[in-house]
């Protein structure tokens, strides 16, 4: 866990820097300054993007995690490997751009009825399409070559304040809501050569190449297994972005962007997943190809033990601000739907508890049923969303998100069990789950503070507080007991100079 560590706490720091200018940007400022209408049509035009995207690219950032190793040279031209990459990724941006342009009819007529808006923007779709394929593929790269951090700090925290700049600037009107999409296209553009900057600097990548490197490439190996990383990758976020896409279309941009705005929050639970692999995925390929066997079932139950306790902090901590969030927003439309959120939390939960299964089986060579896993549970998903959606509006999309994440990682858990003999849980699990509970009703029923924000602080204090105590002393988590001596011990050394 040595890599892990090194570059998981950095980047758990810039993780959570982003998250709460993510919730500046969320609870602050989106509910004022944007309309329910114009919130569901961000959210709208990012989930199609990233659709469009990860289409468009061909599975080329699966292919990188998944090969690089294999042809990983000192002369850093890595016998032609990433300029192939590349070469795809553009062949699969061209083409897809193509069928987007010439199939408009048929996805516009979907949001004609309740979300017109959409038909508006519908083109600024290809440039933000193309900036997002590239800050992908450079992410990938960084990842391979073990540069995480500054990618994450793109995206976690410069994307976000620069748009943070931007509803600034739609708030004192200094540009309309067509002017904030134009400069959200831009920043993602502007994140995107900073990035590549940032890897030409490492100087791990060479510009250079010989003709016949990639003439060398088992491109028909590569493209299949791209393939069928392409499918299952686009049905998994399908999962992520289906319902923002179906209540579009089946309840409006205003009830989408109700719900968009507690599925957003929701997103922070699987914050400590998102920091974690972007090193543990790469250690699973590397160790696949090793044979490492003990490597794999280690990080398997490591993960999933810290990411559940992170996640159940985070999911508590919300749920105990209940009011205080209703009180900020000012707003009826919001605070009438927090069961959305509660419902969707828990889909969050179930999806990190589970551990690295899906980069186990996706970087084994079985890596055809993950594709099989995914196709099921994003039929599944759709059928729900179709089924619930008209009944319970955006809780049915929540309910629908819910049944479809426990099925997909109960059916991962069952074939890593039984195919690979290791699974994850451990009674500490259950452990985790009951200090939570002992955490949340103590937070809960803790009395009210005369000011909202100051009650948000004591409130989530005590709460973090009485959980991090409980769970460094029943030692729930050897990586987080670490932690906590880690930093007990700069405290002491601190005092001692004092």
């Amino acid at each position: 866990m040595g890599i892990v560590k090194k570059n998981a706490y950095k980047n758990t720091l810039i993780t959570y820097t982003g998250m709460v200018i993510g919730y500046i940007n969320l609870v602050l400022l989106y509910p004022i300054y944007l309309s329910t209408k114009e919130y569901g049509l961000f959210n709208l035009i990012g989930g199609i993007a990233i659709l469009y995207s990860i289409i468009a690219s061909l599975g080329i950032p699966n292919i990188i995690a998944r090969y690089f190793a294999y042809h990983r040279t000192e002369d850093r031209e890595h016998k032609g490997f990433m300029h192939w990459a590349a070469m795809v990724s553009l062949i699969g941006f061209i083409a897809a751009t193509l069928l987007f342009i010439v199939f408009k009819p048929i996805i516009v007529a979907s949001y004609i009825q309740k979300s017109p808006l959409f038909l508006k923007y519908y083109y600024y779709l290809i440039p933000l399409t193309f900036f997002t394929i590239c800050f992908n593929f450079l992410e990938m790269t960084g990842r391979v070559i073990y540069q995480t951090v500054f990618s994450g700090l793109l995206k976690d925290v410069l994307l976000r304040l620069f748009t943070t700049a931007g509803i600034l600037m739609l708030a004192v009107k200094w540009i309309d809501f067509q002017g904030f999409i134009i400069l959200y296209v831009f920043i993602n553009f502007l994140v995107s050569v900073m990035l590549l900057i940032s890897i030409a600097a490492s100087k791990k990548i060479s510009i250079k190449l010989k003709r016949q490197s990639i003439s060398k490439i088992n491109s028909k190996e590569l493209i299949t297994y791209g393939l069928y990383t392409l499918i299952s990758t686009t049905i998994y976020v399908l999962l992520q972005k289906v319902d923002i896409i179906m209540l579009s279309s089946m309840s409006g941009l205003s009830e989408q962007g109700v719900y968009s705005f507690f599925f957003n929050i929701a997103v922070v639970i699987g914050v400590p997943a998102q920091a974690l692999s972007r090193t543990t995925y790469q250690i699973v390929t590397d160790s696949w190809k090793s044979k490492d066997m003990p490597t794999i079932a280690g990080l398997y139950y490591k993960t999933s033990i810290i990411q559940l306790v992170v996640g159940l902090l985070l999911f508590i901590g919300i749920i105990i601000n209940r009011d205080n969030l209703t009180g900020i927003l000012h707003k009826k439309e919001y605070s009438d739907h927090f069961n959305v959120f509660i419902i969707i939390g828990l889909g969050f939960l179930v999806d990190i508890t589970g551990g690295l299964n899906t980069a186990i089986i996706a970087a084994s060579h079985k890596y055809r049923l993950a594709m099989g896993f995914v196709i099921t549970s994003g039929v599944v998903c759709v059928i729900l969303n179709y089924l619930l959606i008209p009944k319970f509006g955006g809780a049915g999309a929540a309910l629908a998100y819910l049944i479809t994440m426990t099925a997909f990682n109960l059916g991962n858990w069952f074939y890593i069990k039984v195919r690979f003999k290791m699974q994850p849980f451990h009674y500490k699990h259950l452990v985790a789950v009951v200090i939570a509970l002992v955490s949340f009703f103590v937070g809960k029923y803790f009395w009210r503070m005369p000011n909202l924000y100051l009650d948000i602080a004591v409130r989530s204090g005590v709460t973090t507080l009485i959980y991090i105590l409980m769970t460094y002393y029943l030692h729930v988590s050897d990586d987080v007991n670490e932690k906590v001596d880690s930093v007990l011990k700069r405290v002491a050394t601190i005092n001692k100079r004092n």
